[in-house]
């Protein structure tokens, strides 16, 4: 005859209970994050994530009375640090049972809505399987299936041989999943009477909880393949969004005055994304979702609503999720179920162990919704035994040195001397879907072991000992970025306008304009601020000035040239002036025409402040501006089929061609223009370059003032995307060097980038280094080969370093500025025109940034000036560079001039202005200093004349 044994359990809710703030009685506790997840990269969860995670919660608890008031307090699992008191926790029970036993289970709703109580598994009849609507019913109407508030329902069910294993039940009554999501199940184990026992059982509970408060501003439902969704966004905000599906997937939508009145985002595949996964538009404006991948999204408000959670045992996030401490050897079982009864499967995956099955030994195994089973595994060792000292490696610093000589010389009665040490090691278990462990559903076994080692021992090791920690309940102290310098791209919020010009201004802010209305967009620029990352209000444009020239005017202003449209070119010119009294505000004024229609022209500014105008849709002419007119330069006509090619002013006062352009070139060799006269000069070939093929590659100067004469080199980087493959090399990189004059200069080639890169950008940055950006591999605006990796090249020991890679590609039409705070903004560039993102160098990570506390506004040529900082001994170098002013990715006016250090206080630094304007043409300039450790200060303006 069965066992009979009675069960109570109480339907109960969990008031205000977040999984990621589960005991509200342990108040020592933060919510944390160990593995710093996105938002969470200082290991604690914020409490706006706590408050949006938080859900009135549903648990069955159970009790040893059949008046309800014993609760039954034994953790589920006894190993477990982190689990919270028995009325805080998620299942609130797990049953265990024998074959040969009949369970009487009283399940008592003390909740507000109908719920049963649904069990897998085991033998009952149809009065114990509390499915609605199938159930049975009492004479006053109560129901096995619904078992109305504050009534209850006695189940009957029946155990034997052919019911061994782990059980789940749950609620199966009018909302079943929305009673799981709010945690209202548990496990029922019949234990194997014929196993051996094992030191921990571990019942684990894989699922979702779905607070039920809060209406999200907008859900699109399941977008099937090829659906769309659109919401008109009313009021400015910040407004994030998720997929339920993927929650891993995530995306912004800021909306702010000035900003596109419609935006589509694409939702991708492998990996699943949002594509922009960042968008800006106006008020009033309308986002489309369209799903282009082959799985179902949703496009789900997460700033505004509640916040689902991925959770084991009804915790989100390693530090809240299960901890199990044990030994190292001691024996886990493992009874795993799977509540989150969604679309979604989960799988179980342990690091460091296996278990065995009938296919062999596994350590994944894969677990659909409600599925469950129970598997056996070892606790691994923290460390390998014997320990691994043979792995040839330097010893560690904070190792005891060893003994002078070694045990082989050692009397035998003078066996080496052993130290205990106690290890820890935190193993993970969690889901391998990467989506469901980042967003919280993973824990840890913590394997504790004790080893003995000898100072020879120790000192071979190629790592730290892993200590056991004195307090276990605290995230490991790790660095995010322990490899060296860290740097990074940041996507700011899309700019109202598609960019194709950028520039520096000398109040701080980055002018951003294009033209081209044909797409639709007004003609207007904008200013973006650097501090706080924002666009300001439209500026209006008068004219189309797409693929203008433009450079910098001695007085700051910045002067436009030609452009428009092919067939269109114009003679026009215009002078951007910022606004005194307002940085985030300017006009462009008409000035001088010129007597040449240009497009894809290039600026150069002269030592006497003079601007001349180079080609422009094939333009063989010179122009020259004096601020307010145009003339002619006689006798300097040459055959410009390159667009936009690129002219540095050297120091000897010649006006370089280094062949980088928009079409190719016949030949290799470069020219310099020697001006006769005000009006007058005329063209020398100078210099044969290796590669005859330098379209759409980037080409830049760099002076250095301390040693005499002053050392000029010219550089250009990749380019070549047609012609033959033996006459053409995007990879190459080539300089010429100059000392005081042209006499004996020849062209070197460098060593070759990482990758080969057309339409490329290259920025000198304040540590004498350059960065290279973007561009394609294959031939010319070809958004199938654009490239992602960064590389910053080192122009003292030729060699090339691998940086952090854009989250776009970015081609053609780029900008990329380099900003008073020593960071870049890049941005346009197809497909990306109208987004921007920020680079902060590897260099800003080296410790603490000396400080510019005083200089001059104002620097005469020739002339010394003091520039004070409280670091003035950490100083190696003093640098000025020119306020970028790129489009297409090119600048004919960047230069790089490194001044000397004449002498210094303990708070001061000395040191001289460039000796004439043909070094530093008259204008403004961003001064930095740079300490030994190649971290550069922000930049203070000064004006050279």
């Amino acid at each position: 005859m069965a066992a009979v044994r009675h069960v109570y359990l109480k339907i109960e809710k969990l008031r205000e209970y977040s999984p990621v703030a589960p005991d509200a009685h342990d108040h020592h506790r933060e919510p944390r994050d160990c593995m710093r997840n996105h938002g969470h990269e200082d290991a604690t969860i914020p409490p706006s994530e706590v408050l949006r995670r938080t859900l009135d919660a549903l648990v069955y608890r159970e009790y040893l009375d059949k008046d309800f008031t014993l609760p039954k307090t034994d953790p589920l699992i006894a190993a477990d640090i982190n689990e919270p008191s028995f009325d805080r926790r998620i299942p609130g029970t797990v049953l265990y049972a024998h074959p040969g036993e009949r369970l009487y289970v009283h399940v008592l709703n003390a909740d507000d809505e109908p719920h049963s109580f649904h069990v897998h598994g085991v033998h009952y009849g149809i009065d114990s399987d509390g499915s609605w609507p199938f159930g049975v019913h009492q004479d006053d109407g109560n129901r096995s299936d619904a078992i109305c508030p504050g009534r209850r329902w006695c189940y009957v069910f029946d155990i034997d041989e052919t019911t061994i294993g782990p059980w789940p039940f749950h609620d199966h009554s009018i909302h079943l999943a929305e009673a799981v999501n709010r945690g209202l199940f548990g496990g029922l184990v019949v234990r194997d009477p014929h196993c051996d026992k094992v030191d921990i059982e571990a019942p684990v509970f894989l699922h979702r909880l779905v607070p039920s408060v809060g209406r999200p501003l907008f859900d699109s439902g399941t977008l099937a393949p090829g659906g769309t969704f659109s919401h008109l966004f009313a009021d400015q905000g910040t407004y994030e969004y998720f997929c339920k599906i993927h929650p891993g997937m995530r995306g912004t939508v800021r909306v702010t005055a000035g900003g596109a009145m419609a935006r589509t985002v694409s939702i991708l595949d492998a990996p699943s994304r949002f594509d922009p996964d960042d968008v800006t538009i106006a008020p009033g404006g309308t986002v489309t979702w369209q799903n282009g991948g082959i799985q179902d999204h949703t496009a789900s408000d997460s700033s505004s609503a509640a916040l689902e959670s991925l959770v084991i045992n009804g915790r989100s996030f390693i530090g809240n999720t299960p901890t199990i401490v044990a030994k190292s050897g001691k024996r886990i079982r493992w009874h795993v179920f799977n509540l989150d009864l969604g679309m979604m499967w989960h799988n179980f995956h342990l690091h460091g162990q296996r278990w065995k099955t009938a296919d062999g030994s596994v350590d994944t195994k894969s677990i659909g919704p409600a599925e469950s089973f129970t598997l056996d595994s070892v606790v691994p060792p923290a460390l390998l035994w014997p320990p691994p000292c043979e792995c040839d490696c330097e010893p560690q610093a904070d190792h005891d040195e060893p003994p002078a000589h070694g045990a082989a010389d050692e009397p035998r009665h003078h066996r080496p001397k052993k130290r205990k040490f106690q290890l820890q090691g935190d193993f993970l278990f969690h889901c391998h879907v990467e989506m469901h462990m980042m967003e919280g559903m993973a824990g840890l076994v913590r394997s504790l072991q004790e080893v003995e080692l000898t100072e020879q021992e120790l000192h071979k090791l190629c790592f730290h000992l892993p200590k056991q920690r004195v307090h276990l309940h605290e995230c490991p102290d790790v660095d995010h970025h322990s490899c060296g310098d860290r740097d990074g791209w940041e996507r700011t919020p899309d700019a109202p306008i598609f960019i194709v010009h950028g520039a520096q201004l000398h109040n701080g802010r980055v002018l951003l304009f294009s033209g081209h209305a044909e797409r639709g967009l007004p003609l207007e620029a904008r200013l973006f601020n650097p501090v706080n990352r924002t666009f300001s209000a439209a500026i209006a444009m008068p004219e189309d000035f797409f693929c203008a020239g433009h450079t910098f005017l001695a007085d700051g202003r910045l002067l436009v040239i030609g452009g428009d449209a092919p067939g269109h070119s114009n003679s026009r010119a215009y002078v951007f002036t910022p606004d005194p009294m307002n940085p985030d505000a300017g006009t462009f004024g008409a000035t001088g025409g010129m007597s040449q229609g240009r497009w894809y022209p290039t600026g150069v500014r002269l030592a006497d402040g003079r601007v001349l105008a180079f080609s422009g849709d094939g333009n063989s002419s010179v122009e020259v501006f004096d601020g307010a007119n145009w003339q002619m330069v006689t006798g300097a006509a040459r055959s410009f089929t390159g667009l936009y090619p690129g002219m540095h002013l050297l120091p000897s006062g010649h006006v370089f061609h280094t062949r980088t352009s928009w079409n190719p070139l016949p030949g290799t060799n470069t020219a310099h223009l020697t001006l006769t006269g005000p009006t007058s000069g005329n063209w020398t070939d100078f210099g044969t370059q290796q590669f005859p093929n330098r379209q759409e590659g980037m080409s830049l100067v760099m002076i250095d003032t301390t040693v005499t004469p002053e050392r000029t080199r010219v550089f250009v980087f990749g380019g070549g995307p047609s012609g033959m493959a033996t006459t053409r090399n995007p990879l190459s990189a080539e300089m010429i060097e100059f000392s005081g004059g042209l006499g004996g200069a020849a062209w070197q080639r460098l060593a070759d980038m990482n990758n080969p890169r057309s339409n490329v950008a290259a920025v000198v940055m304040p540590d004498g280094k350059i960065m290279i950006v973007g561009g394609c591999s294959i031939g010319s605006r070809n958004p199938g080969s654009v490239v992602l990796p960064t590389e910053i090249y080192d122009p003292e020991l030729d060699q090339w370093t691998p940086t952090a890679p854009l989250s776009v590609g970015r081609q053609y039409h780029s900008v990329c500025v380099l900003m008073p705070d020593a960071r870049l903004l890049y941005a346009g560039g197809e497909p990306q025109l109208m987004s921007a993102e920020v680079y902060t160098p590897g260099y800003l990570n080296r410790g603490a940034r000396p400080v510019i506390s005083a200089a001059p506004p104002n620097a005469v040529y020739g002339a010394g000036f003091t520039i004070q900082t409280p670091q003035s001994n950490e100083i190696e170098s003093v640098v000025l560079l020119a306020p970028i002013s790129v489009t297409h990715h090119t600048d004919a006016g960047q230069r790089y001039i490194k001044l000397p250090i004449v002498s210094r206080t303990p708070t001061s630094l000395d040191t001289h202005a460039p000796a004439h304007g043909n070094i530093a043409p008259p204008g403004f300039y961003l001064l930095f200093i740079v300490n030994g450790a190649g971290v550069p200060s922000d930049a203070q303006f000064v004006r050279i004349a």
